[in-house]
């Protein structure tokens, strides 16, 4: 027998779109471009992998006769969006060709054996621990930003950094990143006990999977989520992912922490010091984003220059009655950093003119940055 499925056009296209990050990647496997499609009782899995992560999406669906097949995703994601009709009908026919019935518009999509598709991996569903959605939102954002990209760093920066803390009662969650001139740490206290949660080796999970497992945390209040040895799985009511982790060591970013003394402290209102940072950005060079900091009493003169097209310079109020500093940032650092904060006064911390600048806001607890300086 063949799969023959009526779909929700609304459903299917939910479904379709949470996979296209997986399948997008250009490989040597082809089959990888496509999803696999499996009929279940009164639902469909739906199943994506390029082998590093994989997700599967169980939707409602009225099945006429069962079956699996793979069908490529991308076509068949552009199929159902410009699709008018509420329902989408598929049957599989010969050679693996798909009938794909929407409205008055009937198409046919080449597909490949589901027996050739890799097999989803296996996991243990008791080692799955409930957090909730907002929290890992929340810490995942405050991180994410100041991950390496990729080939820019002999270390492991291209992940994140998950790190447990059970101490006195407390169950804190902490991830940490860095691309080896700035470094960022969110850590929030949860619910959930997380004792049962095994994290017996360093936790590092690549950018692309953190990515995808952000996407997770949006359409649900709860997530559970597991560490085995070599992946991080995670789990909603209708959707699982599975990440493979990287291997090796992360930095020991304690040490760079212990670097900040907090002996001069800049107060400064958020919005219009990022205001500034933005306007000293016109005129930087692409590469560095060079602005030149001139710290005086209550006063912050920002200033970049470009060789080709010109120059810039701000001066912002602040609260500040220390020994005057001039020193250089890369802006683009502290302007990602201020969009994922939310408090309106922020306080940073520079010791000397060689000395990295940590930021810190009361309205957000467990969140700082730290920004290496350079020579200007």
């Amino acid at each position: 027998m063949s799969l023959i499925f009526n779909i929700s056009r609304d459903d299917f296209l939910t479904g379709l779109a949470s996979l296209q990050n997986v399948t997008g990647k250009k490989g040597n496997i082809a089959i990888l471009s496509n999803i696999l499609i499996e009929s279940k009782t009164d639902s469909l899995l739906l199943t994506a992998t390029d082998l590093e992560i994989g997700i599967r999406n169980s939707l409602p669906a009225e099945i006429l006769s069962p079956g699996a097949i793979t069908l490529p995703a991308k076509k068949l994601f552009e199929i159902v969006r410009e699709s008018n009709a509420d329902q989408i009908h598929i049957e599989i026919l010969e050679n693996n060709w798909a009938k794909i019935s929407a409205g008055s518009t009937d198409y046919k999509l080449a597909g490949m054996p589901s027996e050739e598709y890799p097999a989803f991996p296996e996991y243990d569903e008791k080692m799955l621990t409930s957090l909730s959605s907002d929290k890992i939102k929340e810490i995942i954002d405050k991180t994410i930003f100041s991950v390496a990209q990729e080939g820019e760093s002999q270390f492991n920066l291209t992940g994140v950094l998950v790190e447990k803390d059970v101490t006195n009662g407390k169950n804190m969650l902490r991830m940490v990143s860095s691309d080896g001139h700035r470094l960022s740490l969110c850590e929030t206290t949860v619910d959930s006990d997380l004792s049962g949660l095994k994290m017996e080796k360093i936790i590092l999970i690549p950018r692309k999977g953190m990515q995808e497992i952000r996407k997770f945390t949006e359409g649900s209040a709860e997530i559970q989520i597991a560490f085995e040895e070599k992946q991080a799985v995670i789990k909603t009511d209708h959707s699982i992912i599975v990440v493979r982790l990287m291997n090796g060591d992360f930095p020991d970013y304690k040490n760079i922490i212990n670097m900040i003394k907090k002996e001069k402290c800049i107060e400064l209102n958020r919005l219009p010091f990022m205001n500034s940072m933005k306007k000293m950005n016109l005129f930087t060079e692409d590469r560095y984003n060079a602005v030149q900091f001139q710290i005086k009493t209550n006063k912050l003169i920002l200033s970049s220059q470009s060789m080709d097209i010109g120059s810039a310079k701000d001066e912002i109020a602040i609260t500040y009655d220390d020994s005057p500093l001039k020193l250089g940032f890369n802006g683009k650092y502290f302007i990602e950093t201020m969009q994922v904060m939310s408090s309106d006064t922020i306080k940073a911390y520079i010791n000397s003119e060689e000395s990295p600048c940590m930021i810190q806001g009361d309205d957000d607890p467990g969140f700082f940055s730290i920004i290496m300086p350079m020579k200007i």
